[in-house]
């Protein structure tokens, strides 16, 4: 048999096998004849290619699922500030006299001391030391002086009407022109059997040196 019929057989032998048999390669796979001379060498070549495809990175953007529409991401939560309340502010209390404003602290007795401020006893007696940051100055106030007091945030304009000088005998009793009065008296305001509605007090005359002294010049006044 010539070489070309064996070619020939080998072909029609390789055609027949793939036809009969499905599951051998056919549409990526080559076959290659290697030796013609007596010995033949099929090989099947596998020209599959492989697809690199990058995948998508994952869409971060939300979609409404009834519109189909993208959805503006939710803001940032916003933290509140409670508006905190205006501090209270406790209206101060003094008296403005001749030019000068001094301090005034509400006390329930006469034996408190005053120290560098003035204490308001009662409703009529505003007392303080003879000194020259509280009421040294009272000496040189006359009659017809107007001067204001303040408390709890109101102000009332008073006139001097009345100047005395009393002679201190003891804690309660003082003593004018040889007439002994009582201190309850000065503390109500009161002055030769009229009342007054203001009353300012404070040492005068000899000093003990304990911040007491031989006498108490008192200033009597009427609200105006």
């Amino acid at each position: 048999m010539s070489v070309f019929k064996k070619l020939l057989i080998v072909l029609f032998s390789s055609f027949v096998g793939i036809i009969s048999n499905p599951e051998l390669p056919f549409a990526s796979d080559t076959v290659a004849v290697t030796g013609i001379s007596g010995a033949v060498e099929t090989v099947f070549i596998d020209e599959t290619v492989t697809e690199v495809v990058d995948e998508e990175p994952a869409s971060t953007v939300a979609y409404d699922p009834v519109l189909s529409e993208p959805v503006a991401p939710a803001p940032s939560p916003v933290e509140i500030v409670s508006p905190q309340p205006a501090p209270v502010v406790i209206p101060s209390n003094y008296i403005s006299i001749a030019g000068r404003t001094i301090d005034m602290v509400n006390v329930e007795n006469t034996a408190v001391d005053s120290g560098n401020h003035v204490n308001k006893y009662g409703d009529r007696l505003i007392y303080g030391h003879n000194s020259a940051s509280v009421f040294g100055f009272l000496k040189n106030v006359g009659v017809g002086e107007v001067f204001s007091v303040t408390e709890n945030g109101v102000t009332r304009n008073y006139r001097v009407q009345s100047v005395a000088i009393y002679e201190k005998l003891n804690d309660y009793t003082l003593s004018l022109d040889g007439q002994t009065i009582k201190m309850v008296a000065v503390a109500n305001a009161r002055h030769n059997g009229k009342k007054y509605d203001l009353s300012l007090m404070t040492c005068y005359g000899t000093s003990y040196g304990n911040g007491d002294a031989s006498h108490r010049l008192v200033l009597f006044a009427s609200a105006i």
